[in-house]
């Protein structure tokens, strides 16, 4: 009984706080404060739904928390995965307690209106899937991210290459990089570096600010050994050169891993599946005929 009072008093005193704060503008305008919203492309439907609700009712506390090690990993995860002109890590925090907490006590309040019994394992796991499904959504985003730079990176390093043995310097050798190839997520960092290289920052800091930025492993060696090459005055062609043929064999090394964990993968569906068939065609007459089943 004081179970169900206690229940029936947190969906109320939940009510009377989110029509509040959402009719008040009080909140609104706190948050609005801390965040520019015209700098905001939100490409996630649900992101764009959710962001009117969260960043009044949730953004004023969750900005006031004091957790500078989870900001300062998710800030590099943001910016990795490309999301750093939709989302940053405020609004991220933001974001996860919004769908963890808020809409399963929305859901539970819906449910218990309309005369449902609320499942605590239901609400449970979708409290589960609300807080991490944000967190996924940026590992996805800079997953496919990195993919596609390492599938640009060899060409932009043959051209690289090609460039600078054939007179042009460094700077250069970028610049041709950004006209002739495609447009994608590595030719847009070494545009974006080039713009801070022209706006006074050194050459060493504007490839390690790029390689901070992409958070590769591929990246961040050619950055090294780029700087290093720069400082001890070294041909960049032929060190160009060397990290082409390295990059090609570090993916052909992939592949030949991703296939080998392919032929595994493969291993549940054979024995699960397929192999119950084939047994099926072959024995199954053999079986019904000593059954005398014709």
């Amino acid at each position: 009984m004081l179970l169900a009072i206690a229940g029936v008093l947190l969906m109320g005193g939940t009510a009377f706080y989110v029509g509040y704060n959402l009719f008040s503008g009080e909140l609104e305008a706190s948050a609005a404060r801390r965040l520019d919203v015209s700098r905001k492309r939100p490409t996630s439907a649900l992101l764009k739904l959710s962001r009117s609700m969260f960043r009044p009712l949730v953004m004023p506390y969750s900005t006031k928390m004091k957790i500078e090690d989870w900001r300062k990993k998710n800030k590099r995860t943001i910016v990795s995965a490309g999301l750093e002109d939709e989302i940053d890590v405020e609004e991220l925090l933001a974001y996860k307690i919004f769908l963890g907490f808020c809409v399963p006590i929305f859901l539970a309040i819906y449910l218990f209106v309309s005369g449902a019994t609320p499942s605590p394992y239901l609400i449970s796991f979708m409290m589960m899937v609300g807080y991490v499904y944000p967190s996924v959504w940026v590992g996805g985003s800079r997953k496919r991210r990195h993919e596609e730079i390492r599938l640009q990176l060899p060409f932009v390093i043959d051209l690289l290459t090609l460039s600078t043995e054939a007179g042009l310097d460094f700077i250069g050798a970028l610049q041709k990089v950004v006209e002739k190839t495609r447009s994608g997520p590595l030719v847009n960092e070494i545009e974006r570096m080039l713009q801070e290289i022209q706006l006074g920052t050194t050459r060493a800091d504007a490839m390690r600010d790029m390689a901070w930025r992409i958070d590769l492993q591929e990246i961040n060696s050619l950055v090294a050994v780029l700087v290093t090459a720069d400082q001890m005055g070294s041909p960049l062609g032929a060190v160009l050169r060397v990290q082409s043929d390295l990059i090609r064999v570090q993916r052909f090394t992939n592949a030949e891993k991703k296939g080998a964990a392919a032929s595994q993968k493969l291993l549940f569906p054979l024995i699960f599946f397929i192999m119950p068939a084939v047994f099926i065609m072959i024995f199954g007459p053999v079986i019904l005929g000593f059954l005398g089943v014709k």
